[in-house]
């Protein structure tokens, strides 16, 4: 019972390190950001936190991993659910925007380690990069087989599964990279124009009853 109580306060401090460094690599930048001060944020000694990650590269990885993981299970969460395919979609592309908006700059962090120059693919291991090209692949599988449905059912029209799976994945991946709270969008009406412009990708016209924007409730944010 004891050793589950202790384990289960590492698992806190652990995600908590997770998203300050998240937060600290976002902002500032990975070279720029140092352990020391992941560990000053937290009021934690170096040992300390060498106690759960070793090197920065190690933090960096895991800060990634857990960006994805969280994308996928609410990707998939979104596609398993009841309702015609275009429905679902429309739900995985929500879910999606949530966690890409509602974590800051995490998301931009994750694409540019992903997808961004050699400099900064190479701060992680080959073993690593790897590893995330593989959630990142599990990720685009479920838009692929999203839209092998909706062609397969007659809700959808598109020339290539695979390039429109990446464009579809590009529109909603980008929006975390521009947007600005501060600048008259509000978040709910950008995740709406964002879903009706990736589901235009798949034949789905903007003036589709199911795209049409919803009126805002008064206190709405």
């Amino acid at each position: 019972m004891v050793s589950e109580r202790i384990s289960a306060k590492r698992a806190v401090l652990r995600q908590r390190i997770i998203d300050v460094a998240l937060e600290a690599f976002s902002s500032r930048g990975f070279e720029a950001t140092t352990t020391a001060d992941i560990a000053d944020t937290l009021q934690m000694t170096g040992p300390s936190l060498y106690h759960y990650f070793r090197t920065k590269e190690e933090l960096l990885f895991a800060c990634m991993d857990h960006i994805l993981e969280q994308l996928h299970t609410s990707v998939t969460t979104a596609a398993a659910g009841e309702g015609t395919v275009r429905e679902r979609m429309v739900r995985v592309l929500q879910a999606q925007l949530k966690v890409e908006m509602g974590s800051g700059g995490a998301a931009s962090l994750v694409n540019a380690h992903l997808y961004g120059p050699q400099y900064l693919t190479a701060v992680l291991s080959t073993e690593r990069r790897e590893a995330l090209r593989l959630r990142q692949r599990a990720l685009v599988q479920v838009f692929r087989e999203l839209i092998d449905q909706g062609v397969a059912s007659g809700e959808f029209v598109v020339a290539n599964t695979r390039v429109t799976a990446f464009n579809v994945l590009a529109v909603v991946q980008y929006s975390s990279v521009w947007y600005r709270p501060k600048k008259g969008l509000r978040l709910t009406d950008l995740i709406e124009a964002q879903v009706a412009a990736a589901m235009q990708l798949l034949g789905i016209p903007a003036t589709d009853p199911m795209l049409e924007p919803k009126p805002a409730r008064k206190g709405r944010p």
